[in-house]
């Protein structure tokens, strides 16, 4: 991409409502996810578009977010169809290596991290 057109670009993207903005970035996470079903990556991709879709749902139409609902109740089906087709095989190259959490509610902390062992790497500082 050449500076003009990437100058281009970012004055269509600046000028553009964020209904257009949403839906791209929502419908590109909601494919990438149709493409990995019976993943786990896939998975985690769906709840990424129910997080943003419930965070962008007020300044968006009803319409838009009807049509994003209807399809990620369908991913969810088609997902849990494809994790049981798929139960019991080898994970797939560039897969999560575990199953994504479930996304947390609005305010809740992250859960607290399990603690490491200890590293024979000695650091300076520590």
């Amino acid at each position: 991409m050449s500076e003009q057109e990437a100058r281009q670009y970012m004055e269509r993207l600046r000028s553009a409502p964020v209904e257009q903005v949403a839906a791209e970035l929502i419908s590109s996470v909601l494919n990438a996810a149709q493409v990995k079903l019976g993943r786990r990556d896939a998975r985690l991709l769906i709840d990424l578009a129910a997080m943003m879709t419930d965070q962008v749902r007020e300044y968006v139409s009803g319409d838009l977010g009807k049509q994003i609902d209807q399809a990620l109740a369908q991913l969810r089906l088609h997902q849990v169809n494809a994790e049981n087709e798929a139960a019991g095989r080898e994970p797939e190259a560039g897969d999560l290596d575990r199953v994504p959490a479930p996304p947390r509610a609005a305010g809740q902390a992250a859960p607290a991290e399990q603690p490491r062992p200890a590293s024979r790497l000695w650091v300076p500082g520590q």
